[in-house]
C-alpha cells in the first residue's frame, strides 16, 4: 500500500545509504495522479524516505492559483516555503507564509492551503510517517 501510494504520487523511495547531492536544475519532478481532478497542478521531487518510519521529505511545486481543500494526515506534516507565498488555514486561523516561513501540522489536524500572490510556490514538505490524505474526494 505504501509503495503504491508513493508510486501514485510519482515518488520513488530514496534511502540515505549513499550521499545524494543535486542542483535544482537536476531535480526529477513528477506530477501526482493520485489527487482529485483539478488538484494535479503541482509536482513533487522525493528527497528522502526513512526506511523505518516511512516518513518522507519532498520538494513540492504548486502552480499559481493552486488550492488544496481541507484535509488531514495520519502523521505530522512540516512545510517550509522556499519560493513564492502560501496561504494556509489551520482550524480557524489563516496565515500567508513567505519564503522561509513554516508550519508544523500535527497528525489529524484539518488544514487547507493555496498559493498566494502573483506566482507559483515551492515548498519543502516532510511527513513523520507514510504520506496519506484524508478527507479529499477520490480521483476521477
Amino acid at each position: 500500500m505504501r509503495m503504491a501510494l508513493l508510486a501514485a504520487l510519482g515518488l520513488t523511495a530514496m534511502a540515505a545509504d549513499v550521499p545524494n547531492v543535486k542542483q535544482y536544475s537536476e531535480l526529477d519532478w513528477k506530477v501526482s495522479g493520485s489527487l482529485p481532478m483539478g488538484l494535479a497542478t503541482h509536482d513533487y521531487h522525493l528527497l528522502y524516505e526513512d526506511k523505518v518510519t516511512r516518513g518522507v521529505q519532498t520538494m513540492v511545486r504548486f502552480s499559481k492559483g493552486y488550492a488544496l481543500p481541507a484535509h488531514t494526515h495520519s502523521h505530522d506534516e512540516t512545510l517550509v516555503v522556499l519560493r513564492g507565498k502560501l496561504e494556509i488555514t489551520v482550524g480557524e486561523k489563516t496565515q500567508v507564509l513567505s519564503p522561509l516561513g513554516y508550519a508544523v501540522i500535527p497528525a489529524g489536524v484539518e488544514h487547507s492551503m493555496k498559493t498566494a500572490g502573483w506566482s507559483a510556490c515551492e515548498l519543502l514538505v516532510s511527513f513523520s510517517g507514510p504520506v496519506d490524505f484524508k478527507g479529499l474526494s477520490p480521483s476521477k
